[in-house]
This record gives structure tokens, C-alpha cells and sequence, in this order.
């Protein structure tokens, strides 16, 4: 699950790729009209501002019916072979003009206001209103029917798979996207190779005991990322060594 902050800096990033791409198509096909051998300002001007308007008109606005994509890409490179000289103008133009529309259609697009937090994909505005969210789905935790519980804040993320009383896994992330970054919630005082049966829907985990908690620990935890879902810095029970490999779920 991409975050919101992440998906807006991926549209700026393509906005500004077509329109500096487009920029310096429409330079180049430019400065060959001006420059070119053979090249006619007056023969060629028309063809280029044609391409350039139609195809930001196309690309921004988009065609009524799928059918006339195929039309209208073909149409653009018969009139481009039976211009001639003309032609390269043509092609220039409609190129140029093709990475302009899609940064416009990009920067049209108006994001998603998403909410403060998140319970299993449910928006919440209120932090208290996802405290008792995500407590009352902690609670209902059965590793079948409700197996896990996701809580989201930005790009935080806090995780808990399993079933109660005893069975619970849970991670955390300040960057959700990073997979280096995950922490699970350990306890000392257990033998390394015990493992415990975790299950989660149609899964089935086998987690060293160290990793696995009753309620209290994670309830604890779920109220440590209410607070400070940003925290990079956690105590020694959190570990960030093995963390991804438990995750019973992405």
C-alpha cells in the first residue's frame, strides 16, 4: 500500500519528466525548422502548431471512444509520411505536444484528501475515534474471521497478526514502504528455537516464542504508536534484525 505523501511526490515527479521531456522535443523540432537544411519557416510553422495543439488537446482531454486512439495514432503517421519535410514538424509537434497533455491531465487531478488515521482501511479523522477503533478490533482478534488489525498514520504503520489470548505478532514502521525498517515486538526469557503456531486466516506461522504476546504487551504497543506513530527510535524489546522475515502478511 502506497502512502499519500509518496504517491503526491511520484505525480510531481512525472509532471515535471513530460513537461521538461515535452520542452525539449519541441526546442529540438524548433531549432530544426529554424536551422535545418531544406527547412521553410513558412511551410513548416502550420504543421508544427497543428501536432503541438491537437495532441495537448488528445492527451489532456482524451478521446470520446477507445476506437479512435488506434484512428487517431494511425492518422498522426500517415499525414506525417505524406508531408514530406512538413511532416517532421508534424511528428515533432504531436510529440511535444503528447508529454505537455499528460502533465496537464496530471496536474488537473485533484489528490485524495485521505484521513488522519486509518483502521483496517477504514479513514478516521479523530485520534480517539481510532484508539477505540483499533482496540475493539485488537480485541476481536481470532486468527480466522479477523486475523489481523493495521493501524496507519502518513507513511506509519503498526501491524498485528494472530490470534488471542496468546497468539499475537505485531510490528511497527515509521516508513511503511521500507522494508528495512519494520520492528516485532520481542520478550526476553525465551528459548531461541521454541516456536509457536500463529495462525491467520488460510496461514499458518511458525514464530519464535520470544516474538509471540498475549494482549497486554501489544495493547501497550498499539498506545506507544498512538502517541508517537513517527518514532524512529524504540526501546530494546523492539527488533528490527529479524522483523520483515515475521511479518505473516505485506
Amino acid at each position: 500500500m502506497k502512502r499519500n505523501a509518496t504517491a503526491g511526490n511520484k505525480t510531481r515527479n512525472e509532471i515535471w519528466y513530460y513537461s521538461v521531456f515535452g520542452a525539449v522535443v519541441l526546442i529540438g523540432t524548433v531549432a530544426l525548422m529554424l536551422f535545418g537544411v531544406n527547412s521553410r519557416v513558412s511551410d513548416d510553422i502550420g504543421p508544427l502548431l497543428a501536432g503541438l495543439v491537437l495532441s495537448i488537446y488528445v492527451f489532456r482531454f482524451g478521446l470520446p471512444w477507445r476506437w479512435l486512439n488506434f484512428l487517431f495514432l494511425a492518422s498522426f503517421l500517415v499525414v506525417g509520411l505524406l508531408l514530406g519535410q512538413p511532416g517532421l514538424m508534424w511528428m515533432g509537434g504531436f510529440l511535444a505536444g503528447s508529454q505537455f497533455g499528460v502533465a496537464w491531465r496530471l496536474a488537473a487531478v485533484k489528490p485524495k484528501v485521505r484521513s488522519a488515521w486509518a483502521v483496517n482501511g477504514q479513514g478516521i479523522d479523530a485520534l480517539t475515534e481510532a484508539r477505540k477503533t483499533a482496540r475493539d478490533a485488537l480485541h476481536s482478534l481470532d486468527g480466522n474471521k479477523h486475523e489481523r488489525v493495521v493501524v496507519e498514520h502518513g507513511s506509519a504503520r503498526f501491524e498485528v497478526a494472530g490470534s488471542l489470548p496468546s497468539k499475537l505478532v505485531c510490528h511497527r514502521n515509521p516508513e511503511g514502504d521500507n522494508d528495512f525498517s519494520w520492528a516485532v515486538l520481542s520478550r526476553t526469557g525465551q528459548a531461541a528455537d521454541e516456536s509457536v503456531e500463529v495462525p491467520m486466516g488460510p496461514m499458518k506461522g511458525f514464530i519464535p516464542s520470544q516474538f509471540v504476546h498475549d494482549l497486554g504487551p501489544v495493547e501497550a504497543a498499539l498506545n506507544d504508536f498512538l502517541e508517537n506513530p513517527k518514532a524512529e527510535s524504540l526501546g530494546p524489546e523492539w527488533n528490527t534484525e529479524i522483523a520483515f522475515d515475521l511479518r505473516l502478511h505485506v
